[in-house]
């Protein structure tokens, strides 16, 4: 898959509909400064601040050329009514930014900051700017029961995660991508290519796939 930058928000994959030109990430180790005598200030590294990824998206008003979502077209009010909808709901969203070569940046976000700008000879057309924060799920990992005088700990129950199971064949809906179909029955979307080469008679472009179209899902 060529570059592809996605959204996901309670198993729902949105795919930004026009390529941000670059993602910007910044990572920042926090550090504690301290004066010894006679050695001047030294610097004790502390931890890792929270990344964030910053970067400019263009949402067309119309599905150009350059569109990656003609599939499934959405106008940017569509994109900026969600936006604000997760935002009012407080909750972390997924953020996926995947180059086809390396290792993606898939993890959770906060959308820290929006900016909206409509310019003049592009009217209908908005380009956001995104200032995301990663987010770090926090809680108690466990609790002591005291029982007889002996402390043991008992841990919290984790439902393990379970793969819907192939029926074979899927029908592609408005919005899908292959990412988000492998990540539905697959549980991690880089597995889309074992669904683009069980279907090369019908996708010549895995970035490219229609409502309608009956998709082989292999075991």
């Amino acid at each position: 898959m060529s570059y592809a930058v996605f959204f996901d928000k309670d198993g729902v994959t949105y795919r930004l509909p026009v390529n941000p030109e670059q993602i910007e990430t910044t990572s920042v180790q926090a550090n504690q400064k301290y004066e010894i005598l006679k050695l001047g200030q030294i610097a004790i590294p502390a931890h890792m601040e929270l990344k964030e990824y910053s970067f400019e998206a263009e949402f067309p008003h119309r599905p150009l050329h350059y569109v990656e979502t003609a599939g499934g077209f959405r106008d940017p009010d569509f994109y900026l009514r969600l936006f604000e909808q997760w935002r009012n709901e407080k909750a972390p969203v997924r953020f996926i930014a995947s180059n086809g070569i390396g290792d993606d940046i898939n993890t959770l976000v906060l959308i820290e900051e929006l900016t909206i700008t409509e310019k003049a000879g592009e009217e209908g057309d908005k380009h956001v700017s995104f200032k995301l924060l990663e987010y770090m799920e926090y809680g108690k990992k466990s609790v002591v029961v005291v029982q007889s005088n002996k402390a043991t700990v008992k841990k919290e129950a984790t439902t393990p995660k379970v793969n819907p199971k192939s029926n074979g064949v899927y029908v592609v809906r408005p919005g899908d991508t292959l990412w988000a179909i492998a990540k539905k029955y697959y549980g991690n979307g880089a597995q889309y290519p074992k669904i683009f080469n069980a279907n090369r008679d019908k996708i010549k472009n895995p970035n490219l796939i229609y409502p309608g179209q009956k998709l082989v899902i292999p075991l």
